[in-house]
C-alpha cells in the first residue's frame, strides 16, 4: 500500500507575490520619502548590558555614532547604608562624576552618563570605542563584540605582542522602562 507523501515544497511565492505587493502599496502613503536601512535594522550592539558589578549600560544610537549610557547603577556596599537611608531622589542627586580628572565635568550626574562611544567597523558584530570610567575617570580605546548570537557584549582591549588587555562579558538584558535609576542593594 503506497501512502501519500507529505507536501514538502514551499508555498508557491509566486502566487503570493501579487497579494503581498499590492498590501505594501496599499499600506504606503504616496508621499513616504524612502528610508536608509539602518533605520529600519538596528545595529547588533543596541540594547542594554549588564556590567560585572551589575550596573548597566543601554546602547543607542546618539547623532552619527553609537552610544552607551549609565542607564542603571547598583550602589557598591560601602554606600548602601546612606543610600537606603537618604531619600531617593536626593540621593540620585549626589551620585556625580567625583573622579572625572576634569573637574568641570565633576558635577555632571552618573544617571545617565554617557560611558561609551561606539563607532562601527567592516564587521556587524565588532566595533571600536571609547569607554569611560567613572570609578577612576579614566578613558581607553576598547573593541566591543556582539557574540553568543547577540546575547553577550564582550568588551576589551586587544592584543600587542604577547599581552592583552582584559577582557569583560557582559550578557544583554531588557530595557528598564524606568531607565536611568539606581538600587541601594546587590552591590559588591
Amino acid at each position: 500500500m503506497k501512502l501519500p507523501r507529505p507536501c514538502t515544497a514551499p508555498v508557491a511565492a509566486w502566487r503570493l507575490a501579487p497579494v503581498l505587493l499590492a498590501a505594501a502599496t496599499i499600506s504606503l502613503p504616496a508621499e513616504a520619502a524612502p528610508m536608509p536601512l539602518s533605520a529600519v535594522v538596528r545595529p547588533p550592539v543596541v540594547g542594554t548590558w549588564r556590567t560585572q558589578n551589575g550596573t548597566e549600560v543601554s546602547v543607542a544610537p546618539c547623532g552619527d555614532e553609537l552610544c552607551g549610557t549609565l542607564s542603571y547603577i547598583v550602589i557598591p556596599k560601602k554606600n548602601a547604608a546612606q543610600c537606603s537611608a537618604t531619600d531617593p531622589q536626593t540621593f540620585a542627586s549626589l551620585m556625580l562624576d567625583y573622579s572625572n580628572p576634569d573637574k568641570s565635568l565633576q558635577t555632571r550626574p552618573l544617571l545617565g552618563l554617557t560611558m561609551l562611544t561606539i563607532k562601527p567597523t567592516g564587521d556587524p558584530n565588532t566595533y571600536t570605542a571609547s569607554a569611560y570610567n567613572p570609578e577612576d575617570g579614566s578613558t581607553n580605546d576598547v573593541q566591543l563584540f556582539v557574540v553568543d548570537g547577540g546575547a553577550t557584549l564582550r568588551i576589551g582591549g586587544g592584543c600587542f605582542g604577547g599581552m592583552c588587555a582584559v577582557t569583560q562579558d557582559w550578557p544583554r538584558v531588557p530595557d528598564r522602562p524606568d531607565a536611568p535609576t539606581f538600587t541601594c542593594t546587590g552591590g559588591q
